[in-house]
């Protein structure tokens, strides 16, 4: 590499890294099945690097250094008995890349050390107190609060100085500590910090505190004694609890401290080992192509250009990004032209709208093949509508997109025929979706960036004819077919990476025909009495007004009944009415809390059914009826890349959310009303969840009761409450059922609680009689977690897989939290996929019957059709063998079907 560049700067600025720490941090801060196509798990070494790139671009040092802690014991080990024995092992999967971040580490040429029988940050406390004492500014990164002690100001010109970035959390979130910084997040100063330490204790590192005795405590000791001999003198002056436990733990508050501090000395660990980095460029790009880091690779690169200019060696020119998008476009002026279409390779498409995507008027298309690539204008594209017909209905080649179906949506309203959609390729906002659920966006220049290395932000000059990366940011033909040329270039390694985490059968079999039907259902819509529809916003309205009046005459006086602070005012300083659930400004006045008041002050009923009328005037009555479009027909957007479980979402509006438990609520689902001449059918799956809870608990007595047709929720209620059939009483089963149904979605006992309003321990009795009752139910949730923490995903039986970070956190309350995801992601995603699969199949079943029913809506576990009195017997009983078929577990799936000339009929 070179003879090494010598540092003499007087105040060099140096940055020391602790590998292991910031690894740690990384692998618990990204999806655990973040991977190449081969399969090797990334996660750990891309926010490794990802980190380095940051920081190196924030900071700019002159010199860095990494340090990692070795397999073997540390001479605590000999001091401690049972150091660190609480910590959790390593996961395996962090394990295996902890070698590849060393690599990473070596083939960037970063100074690294290790050094058996001292810990990481022993090695980084040696190297900063050597490059404090000759002048250097020194920057510790770490995730370990040990390295607070190692804070140390420079005190005059030419002094050296040691600060901390702490990583806080995430791969960007960091905090810079001078001795200032340390005093206010600790309440001591550096040089006092293993003693605080000694006396709060460090669970992580199975060195327990004084009980008692927190951050404050321990910081108040400190500085009011000066030490831990000053502490231990002066015990008698404490209260009674904190006295006894001081001199209990006394012992081990210096076996803590013989433990706590840093060594400075380490034997062969010098400063001037710590160099200027020359990476070799090329081996550096081999390795992060390997790691298909892509769009990652030039941006760190890139930051040791900025520091150290010609890495790599003499005459060596800026990197060049090892992806280029070229794009060769061709403007259509008339169908004739439009040759893309003639052959059977593979194209992309993609759209381009002027406002929202699916939703409002299509200004044209641009379609790819490779780096030809034709922008097709709207007026072109309605003359070429028989082509592009046939071309979405051929199974001889794939037609790729992004936002598939939203481009489905719009070339309908232009008389392209969308009733097949063989041709479709990789959608891929769908398949990001399926690799990494997680995410909230799926926007296609991350899409490019992550999976072929693009940055389509950019926005270089380009070549007449020609574009290479971002060409005229205004020119709608050239944006389009710059992103038309990106989906090409993505579909093949999107592909394989669904293929390589085996989702390239769930995407094929379920997500890539759902695309097709779901567009198809919104093309169509569903018909709104939109008279009906006025006269109950308008009863609203007038019910709002009278239940206002009466809160006003229950308060004396007149008062903006929306306003939070004038309501607080009345209903608690006026009134004298208090709530058990307090926020920053004062008594809530949520809903919850407002409930738990009835029967308590005459205010009460009329305020709760006031608010209720208002919701549903303004969230229902209103929004639905600004929905409707010119064909009396509301045509809502379904969603397949919201929920992370893979349920289906709607919104514009939220068809989902229209209420049924209240009557009023239940009254907007007679607005919803068939075509002239038809009637709807609501077909909706029977307990589907707990269906779906029996079968992969493999529960006898669940199973027992599905497949001999008994009452669920009484045979739930009779073996929690151990009474008969005759004893059930209704209240035993609705309790039985709240239990059964929040299972499905990892309720514990205080949410259990909530809903019963009963304590928490009465809950918790209800919950442990449950699973005495049907055991292998804990059994089965219980091994979900463990998977999911071991795997770091759950995966249901078509597949589907959820990543779970949240169990790696160390928070409890963030884990508890992923146990609960764990828990339900496999029972709601195999329900999801159970309707999915159902919803796919009977689309298709009604094309090849030649029906002329319709599929109109979907909600939750319930799909709506619109039929024709003559299809009524033949459509009915399709649908339920369907729904049954749709998936083999080992209950029966059991469909209820219900007619009605609107949807609160037919649903009852």
């Amino acid at each position: 590499m070179g003879q090494r560049d010598v540092v003499s700067l007087p105040m060099a600025k140096v940055m020391l890294l602790d590998g292991n720490s910031l690894a740690y941090r990384a692998f618990f801060a990204l999806p655990a099945d973040m991977a190449t196509a081969s399969g090797q798990v990334t996660n750990a070494v891309f926010g490794f690097t990802s980190m380095l790139q940051y920081m190196l671009n924030e900071h700019q040092p002159d010199l860095i250094a990494c340090a990692f802690d070795r397999p073997e014991p540390s001479f605590r080990h000999a001091l401690v008995n049972d150091y660190k024995g609480g910590r959790a092992e390593t996961p395996d999967i962090l394990r295996q890349q902890l070698g590849i971040v060393r690599q990473v580490v070596q083939i960037l040429d970063i100074a690294m050390f290790e050094i058996i029988g001292f810990e990481a940050d022993d090695v980084l406390a040696t190297l900063a107190t050597q490059g404090r004492d000759r002048g250097d500014d020194i920057i510790v990164v770490t995730g370990d609060r040990d390295a607070y002690q190692l804070v140390q100001d420079a005190t005059g010109p030419g002094e050296g100085s040691i600060r901390v970035l702490y990583n806080k959390r995430g791969v960007s979130d960091y905090a810079l500590y001078d001795e200032k910084g340390i005093e206010d997040r600790t309440g001591v100063h550096p040089l006092k910090y293993a003693m605080y330490a000694s006396l709060r204790g460090d669970p992580s590192d199975n060195l327990p505190g004084v009980p008692g005795v927190g951050e404050k405590t321990a910081a108040k000791l400190i500085n009011e004694y000066g030490d831990l001999d000053g502490v231990f003198a002066n015990v008698d002056k404490a209260t009674p609890k904190l006295r006894e436990n001081l001199r209990a733990y006394e012992a081990q508050v210096r076996s803590n401290f013989t433990a706590t501090p840093l060594v400075l000395d380490v034997p062969d660990v010098t400063i001037e080992g710590v160099h200027t980095p020359q990476p070799d460029l090329a081996a550096a790009r081999a390795l992060f192509k390997t790691l298909e880091f892509r769009a990652l690779t030039e941006r760190v690169l890139d930051a040791f250009m900025l520091i150290w200019g010609g890495v790599g060696g003499a005459g060596e020119s800026h990197p060049v990004p090892t992806e280029r998008l070229q794009v060769h476009l061709t403007h259509i002026t008339s169908a004739e032209q439009l040759d893309l279409l003639a052959g059977t390779e593979d194209l992309a498409i993609r759209g381009r709208w002027t406002g929202v995507e699916g939703r409002s008027a299509l200004l044209g298309v641009a379609l790819a093949a490779g780096e030809a690539v034709q922008w097709v204008p709207i007026d072109v594209l309605m003359a070429a509508a028989p082509k592009l017909s046939t071309a979405f209905a051929s199974a001889s080649r794939r037609i790729h997109a992004h936002k598939a179906k939203e481009l489905l949506r719009s070339l309908h309203d232009h008389g392209i025929d969308i009733a097949s959609t063989e041709a479709i390729g990789v959608d891929t906002v769908i398949a990001g979706y399926l690799l990494d659920p997680s995410d909230a966006t799926y926007a296609l220049e991350e899409l490019a960036a992550k999976y072929v290395g693009i940055d389509l932000r950019a926005e270089d000059a380009a070549p007449a004819g020609e574009l290479d990366f971002g060409g005229n940011a205004q020119d709608p033909a050239e944006v389009t077919a710059r992103d038309a040329a990106a989906v090409w270039r993505l579909a093949a390694p999107m592909n394989a990476a669904l293929e390589a985490r085996a989702l390239l059968a769930l995407y094929e079999q379920i997500e890539r025909p759902l695309i097709g039907v779901l567009a198809r259902m919104e093309v169509v819509g569903v018909r709104v009495d939109t008279a009906y529809l006025k006269e109950l916003a308008q009863e609203l309205t007038d019910e709002a007004a009278r239940a206002e009046a009466e809160v006003h005459a229950a308060a004396g006086e007149v008062f903006l009944v929306n306003s939070v602070p004038q309501l607080r005012a009345i209903l608690f300083d006026k009134l004298g009415l208090k709530t058990d659930k307090k926020t920053k400004t004062g008594y809530s006045t949520d809903a919850q809390s407002l409930e738990k008041l009835r029967g308590e002050h005459p205010i009460i009923e009329p305020l709760l059914r006031y608010r209720e009328m208002e919701k549903l005037r303004s969230t229902y009555g209103e929004s639905l009826l600004a929905e409707v479009a010119a064909d009396g027909r509301i045509h809502a957007t379904f969603n397949q890349t919201v929920a992370r479980t893979g349920r289906l979402s709607s919104d514009q509006p939220n068809l989902h959310n229209i209420p049924i438990r209240s009557e009023e609520g239940r009254r907007f689902r007679r607005a919803f009303i068939p075509a002239d001449g038809r009637v709807l059918m609501v077909a909706d799956y029977n307990q589907i969840e707990l269906r779906v809870i029996a079968h992969l608990a493999q529960d006898p007595g669940l199973i027992e009761a599905f497949t001999t047709g008994a009452d669920v929720h009484t045979e739930t209620a009779k073996r929690i409450f151990k009474v008969e059939a005759d004893g059930v009483t209704l209240a035993m089963r609705s309790k039985a059922k709240m239990v059964s149904y929040g299972l499905a979605y990892g309720m514990e006992s205080y949410g259990l609680a909530q809903r019963l309003n009963v304590p928490v321990a009465d809950a918790q009795e209800i919950l442990d009689a449950y699973f005495i009752a049907f055991p292998n139910v804990r059994s089965y949730m219980d091994a979900a977690v463990a998977d999911a923490r071991n795997k770091g995903y759950t995966e249901t039986l078509f597949g589907r897989r959820r990543q779970i970070p949240e169990l790696q956190s160390p928070n409890y309350r963030i884990r508890q939290m992923g146990e609960r995801q764990a828990m339900n992601a496999g029972i709601q995603g195999l329900a999801a996929d159970i309707f999915k699969v159902a919803l796919v199949r009977l689309d298709k079943a009604l094309m090849d019957g030649g029906f002329t029913s319709s599929l109109i809506l979907q909600v939750h576990d319930e799909v709506v059709l619109e039929i024709p009195p003559e299809e009524r017997h033949s459509v009915g009983q399709l649908t339920i063998d369907t729904m049954r078929n749709a998936a083999l577990l080992d209950v029966p799936l059991e469909v209820n079907v219900a007619w009605g000339n609107n949807w609160g009929e037919a649903k009852g």
